[in-house]
């Protein structure tokens, strides 16, 4: 919640609604208003019944009044056993519609009933709400910003200080927070599709459940651009702007709600997905272009190309685009026909449609099936592979590909166009659906001497999703080039293999028999490569529990791999390949245990590396396999042109829950070169720096010299080590924590980029000293950490090896400030700083803590610690003055609320209550303090005879409750303009010690 009074109000709050109100035509609505407040039933409502019911009514011509009951009520109690249930409840009927039964002379009649009017957004009612108070089972929570449409609350935002660098981590902190089905507001979060965290310079959104690491910008003001919005804005636009007025314009809005959620079932857990940016624009521009009545070419010339890197969502963008042209009235319901080239991928993309709720995706695993279904009513969604198109063609015989379909409303959503499999695929496809539209995908860049499928309609470069962090940056390195089978090398590694030979017999030999193929199966060849593999994957990913494939020329090279690398792995390497020849074959007998692929992919995707660390693959799974935890491709074959794009792309994935930076390709064969003529052949868009980046030690290794002096430039020169105290006294001040932690992070990923480099290894002292400054400056100012551990295993593990144990003791004991320990502990800090630093932490953290279960008691303790360390930066006392005044403070918090409440003859129980009954009535002398004594001990027994098992989740029982809390006080005449106020405090505090 932002405070009316700071910068997270006047420089974020205010602008964004100030921006909805003033240029995209919102209403504005003050939360505290009494005004706003006659428009909700109670704070636990979280719909705007009078404009949902008005709504319903306008978008619904001739609703009856029992038919609006019946939509309200489907919205109110949806059918669901937790949030994620719920929600997917809701959005279907936001997305789509509610049937209700009327009675129509005299009969019951089903009506389908919208909520969003989609086709109009200037017929919908636009508000944003701000410092909304709704009140949850336990808590009363007050919402920054909410926008509603019609009355039904769409995005929930979160404000924090434009110089907090943490602000947008604890904003989503916030919002998981309302989320908590106990602690929250989750009620609210049924309806909500954006969840906004927001700080002027920084803002980013997720779904209901998204953890901070999946959370997105927003960069684009589509279909409006930067120039625009700065005139309309006189000045330039902040992340914020863009967010707000690319994600919230009144169309952009109601079309992310329609038409770009997914409720994705990953591994059997329900998962709310958004698109992001990218996906959102390629589909509008594509279904734009082909809907557009002014085009002079037929609906089958309006296809093109969308260019989205490896690993950006491709599957979920083809998805949206086939569910938003199907939505296309003027399309007349399309049969959508989507295209793959391997069987696999046929499945994988048909799961991700079924799992987002498209419906009814149909796979037609057969030539006659795909001809039934084409031929068939319009509406359809169907799955096929590529080769279904060949498999209708005798090319022997010169035959042409019959007719399938002559339909104009059929759309032929291409993926991966770019490999080879498609270029005679073109000319089938045009016989056979005549009247189609093709839209290409494509995850590396189409041959620019081929215009198959049309122009670009949108492009998605690597540079521009690594820069989103929708992938990661994929380094490169070449190992023990002696070994390597590409290029001149060859010779001499022929020349040694066979030294027995004459130069004339080694030449016949080379000539006729000798290929890189043969060269690679070496066994010799492959017990170094090997060898290698192990080593450098034990140093590198194994301690961090990352993956890795090895990709090899042949299947007998996968056999041999597989069985050397299984001599450094046991039991922890899997061999996937297609079936040998034959099945008496020693590779047959090496792959048998391997037969249930899925179950292996998914033990490589999901189990530990102790279970399975490396797959050794030929062909298989070097396209179209996504799995994060990969970090690791080593290549020990030949790839070229789109290939070694899609191969080198295993690696790119983010994995933000193991803080993975980068993936590695290591290069046994030399496929480097091959890369510059893959995108000599490709579009002129994409540079090799852009592909991947080369393992650059040297550059490395001054980088990390560079992050090592930043962060130590944060302290004295020579500062000692003997003792961590002054150290941590040097991060007193919140922003130097927040520095200082930025830095650190640079400094460990600059050190676990290079390691194990020995140059890296002179770093490892001060790292380990900068991480235990971290770790005691964590304790000592008592602070939540949100952030990735402090460093990786890989890391942990070479600094037990090469750093010798120091003597530091503990700067602080994690005992509580309420412990009698606690004096003792502060005491051992030597310099008074120290002991007033750690003393006032310790103090602010305990009221944090325990605010809500007495607020007006530790509100008076916060306020003498401020006018405290106030007095201290003012220099009007010393820190030996400062320690001497905050040890009163703590003593006082040990002993709890001051001795007139037990004069008064209150028990500790009823104690918090009197407190806010005598703040809320302003009234402090000895009368009425008795007579609100008297009442608090009504309330606090009223109360706790209605508290019955799980009250605060039942919303009966709080109306019943809070009716009687106001009855009492106004029969013990309280000041009635407090009567609201005080009730709703009384209930706050009565979930925390009555619940």
């Amino acid at each position: 919640m932002a405070s009316s009074r700071g910068p997270e109000h006047s420089e974020v709050q205010q602008p964004a609604w100030e921006l909805l109100r003033d240029h995209l035509g919102y209403e504005y609505a003050d939360g505290r208003s009494p005004v706003f407040a006659a428009e909700r039933e109670s704070e636990t409502e979280v719909l705007l019944l009078g404009r949902l019911e008005r709504k319903l009514r306008d978008i619904n011509p001739g609703l009856t009044d029992d038919g609006v009951r019946q939509a309200v009520a489907a919205l109110r109690q949806p059918l669901a056993a937790n949030l994620i249930d719920a929600s997917e409840t809701c959005h279907r009927l936001l997305s789509r519609w509610v049937t209700v039964e009327e009675i129509v002379r005299g009969k019951p009649v089903g009506r389908s009933v919208y909520y969003v009017d989609y086709d109009q957004p200037e017929n919908n009612d636009f508000l944003v709400v701000e410092e909304l108070s709704v009140k949850g089972p336990r808590y009363t929570r007050r919402l920054d910003l909410v926008v509603y449409v019609n009355g039904i609350p769409l995005a929930s935002i979160e404000c924090k200080r434009p110089d907090d660098d943490h602000g947008i981590a604890k904003g989503v902190s916030d919002l998981l927070a309302y989320q908590d089905p106990d602690k929250g507001v989750v009620r609210l979060f049924h309806t909500v599709q954006l969840c906004i965290a927001m700080r002027k310079y920084g803002a980013q959104y997720g779904a209901i459940g998204t953890m901070l690491n999946r959370y997105a910008e927003w960069k684009t003001f589509y279909p409006g651009d930067e120039h625009d919005w700065q005139q309309r804005l006189g000045r330039t636009p902040t992340k914020q702007d863009v967010l707000v007025a690319g994600m919230l314009s009144k169309r952009n809005l109601l079309d992310l709600t329609r038409n770009f959620v997914a409720y994705d079932r990953d591994g059997g857990k329900l998962v709310k997905k958004l698109a992001r940016y990218q996906q959102f624009v390629a589909v509008n521009k594509a279904v734009g272009q082909i809907i557009d009545p002014t085009s002079p070419l037929e609906l089958k010339d309006r296809g093109g190309v969308i260019w989205h890197t490896q690993g950006s969502g491709k599957s979920l963008t083809m998805m949206w685009l086939g569910l938003k042209l199907r939505r296309q009235k003027s399309l007349n319901n399309p049969t959508l026909l989507v295209v793959t080239d391997r069987t696999d991928l046929d499945r994988q993309i048909t799961q991700t449609f079924q799992n987002c709720g498209f419906e009814n995706p149909v796979r037609a695993s057969r030539v006659r099936a795909l001809r039934k279904l084409l031929s068939g009513p319009p509406g359809q969604t169907v799955m096929t592979t590529v080769q279904k198109f060949r498999d209708e063609v005798d090319l022997s015989r010169g035959s042409k590909h019959p007719v399938l379909s002559d339909a104009q409303n059929v759309f032929v959503l291409i993926d991966e166009a770019h490999r080879s499999e498609y270029g005679q695929f073109a000319a089938h496809l045009q016989r056979a659906l005549p009247g189609a539209c093709r839209l290409a995908f494509t995850g590396t860049p189409i041959d620019k001497t081929q215009a198959t499928f049309g122009n670009y309609i949108h492009k998605y470069t690597m540079p521009q999703s690594v820069a989103d962090g929708a992938t990661v940056p994929i380094l490169y390195e070449s190992r023990l080039p002696e070994l390597a089978v590409w290029g001149r090398r060859i010779d001499p590694l022929f020349e040694s293999e066979f030294a027995d030979l004459t130069k004339e017999q080694r030449e016949k030999l080379k000539a006729t028999e000798v290929t890189e193929r043969r060269i690679a199966e070496s066994l010799d060849r492959v017990e170094m490569v090997a060898a290698d593999i192990a080593e450098h994957y034990k140093a590198n990913f194994e301690p961090d529990g990352f993956k890795a494939q090895v990709a090899v020329c042949s299947q007998k090279a996968a056999g041999l791999y597989y069985q050397e690398l299984s001599k450094h792995f046991p039991d922890r390497v899997a061999l996937l390949i297609s079936d040998p020849g034959s099945k008496d074959s020693e590779l047959w007998t090496l792959k048998k245990p391997f037969d249930d692929e899925p179950e292996v992919v998914r033990q490589f995707k999901e189990e530990p590396v102790d279970r399975l660390a490396i797959l050794v693959v030929h062909n298989k799974y070097l396209t179209g396999f996504d799995a994060p935890i990969e970090r690791a491709l080593y290549l020990d074959r030949r790839l070229t042109d789109h290939n070694l794009l899609q191969a080198i792309a295993r690696v790119n994935r983010p994995l933000p829950e193991r803080d993975k930076q980068w993936g590695l390709i290591v290069d046994y064969w030399g496929v480097s070169g091959f890369l510059d003529k893959a995108l000599e052949v490709f579009s002129q868009d994409v540079a090799v720096d852009d592909v991947l980046q080369r393992r650059d030690d040297e550059a490395a290794s001054q980088a990390l010299k560079q992050r090592h002096a930043d962060v130590f430039a944060m302290f004295i020169e020579g500062l000692d080590r003997s003792g961590v105290e002054p150290w941590v006294l040097a991060l007193e001040k919140e922003d130097t924590r927040a520095i200082f932690q930025a830095r650190y992070r640079s400094f460990f990923k600059a050190l676990e980029q290079l390691l194990p480099d020995p140059r890296a290894l002179k770093y490892l002292p001060d790292f380990a000293w900068l991480r235990k400054v971290r770790r005691e400056a964590r304790a000592f100012y008592e602070t939540e950490d949100t952030d990735l551990p402090d460093c990786s295993a890989k890391v942990r593990a070479l600094i037990d090896r090469h750093v010798k144990g120091d003597e530091v003791r503990q700067l602080v004991a994690p005992v509580s400030i309420m412990s009698e320990r606690f004096s003792e502990e502060v005491e051992k800090l030597k310099d008074p700083r120290a002991k007033a630093s750690r003393m006032e932490h310790a103090i602010n953290r305990t009221i944090t803590v325990k605010l809500h279960e007495d607020p007006v008691f530790y509100e008076s303790v916060k306020e003498r610690l401020e006018r405290i360390i106030q007095e201290r930066r003012d220099q009007r006392i010393d820190d030996a003055e400062e320690f001497s005044l905050l040890m009163r403070v703590r003593d006082d918090l040990k002993s709890g609320r001051p001795d007139d409440a037990a004069v008064l003859g209150i028990s500790e129980a009823v104690a918090p209550f009197f407190g806010l009954l005598q703040a809320n009535a302003g009234s402090g002398d000895e009368t009425a303090s008795e007579k609100l004594a008297e009442l608090a001990e009504a309330v606090f027994d009223s109360l706790k005879q209605e508290a019955v098992l799980d009250w605060f989740q039942k919303e009966d029982v709080q109306r019943e409750m809070r009716r009687k809390v106001k009855r009492q006080l106004r029969l013990a005449d309280y000041p009635e303009k407090q009567i609201e106020t005080a009730t709703t405090a009384i209930m706050d505090l009565a979930r925390v010690r009555l619940g």
